[in-house]
């Protein structure tokens, strides 16, 4: 595997990091998007594992992220969409039309399932699928308990711009492009979240279509990503081995 440092360039560049295999056995490449407070440090093992496994694979730092390298600030939760949105489009001038699956955690996935329902709806066909770890219905729900306003006081300062309260308001909001969505999609609950509990995440799945498939794995909401990492390389191969 290579490892290359990228620059997606706006305001502000997202610092970024493209896994290319030693040899590229499928035909496209994943884009993986991080959760709230995090960066892309947290799907090292993932994209690392993709790669592995002959699949080119693209993470970034969301503005804002203090423990990642894009700087800015986090303003909306419609900046984590755009982010995605710009990260898409580097893929896809490095790719040349090659099919691409978004993978996104928590806050990731929540833009990763808003951008497939816009994208597909302005007319993008290259897009393959989307995967969602750890996102569900109401996503503001889980930190409305002592626990979690615990881990928002603890982790607010993570982020510069929007209060996590009021943007984790707005996480929900992105939710609704992704409805009757006519590519296929997975969606990972995880048993011991917390945070976006299974019965949240199956309550998105039926919103989302019939061509959406629902699993649930012995994970908590932190280490879902790489706990899923055969899952969905198994769904990541169903979808690209016949393009």
């Amino acid at each position: 595997m290579k490892l290359e440092q990228v620059t997606i360039p706006g305001a502000p560049a997202l610092s970024a990091l493209c896994y290319r295999p030693e040899a590229s056995t499928l035909p496209g490449a994943a884009l993986l998007a991080h959760g709230y407070t995090s960066g892309k440090y947290s799907l090292d093992g993932l994209a690392s594992y993709l790669a592995g496994r002959g699949c080119c694979a693209l993470t970034f730092d969301f503005p804002g992220h203090k423990l990642g390298g894009s700087g800015g600030e986090m303003t909306c939760a419609a900046d984590a969409a755009s982010a995605v949105r710009r990260a898409l489009s580097w893929l896809r001038k490095e790719f040349g039309g090659r099919p691409i699956v978004l993978i996104g955690h928590s806050l990731g996935a929540a833009a990763s399932l808003h951008v497939a329902g816009t994208e597909w709806t302005s007319g993008a066909r290259d897009l393959a699928g989307v995967a969602s770890l750890c996102m569900g219905d109401n996503p503001a729900s889980g930190f409305a308990g002592p626990l979690g306003q615990a881990m928002l006081a603890q982790r607010g300062d993570y982020v510069a711009g929007l209060a996590a309260a009021a943007l984790l308001q707005e996480v929900g909001a992105l939710l609704p492009a992704c409805r009757d969505l006519p590519i296929p999609s997975l969606l990972i609950a995880a048993r011991q979240d917390i945070l976006i509990s299974p019965g949240s995440v199956e309550r998105l799945a039926e919103t989302i279509g019939p061509l959406c498939r629902l699993e649930t794995i012995e994970a908590t909401h932190l280490d879902a990503p790489d706990r899923a990492r055969p899952l969905l390389m198994r769904w990541i191969e169903g979808m690209l081995a016949d393009r």
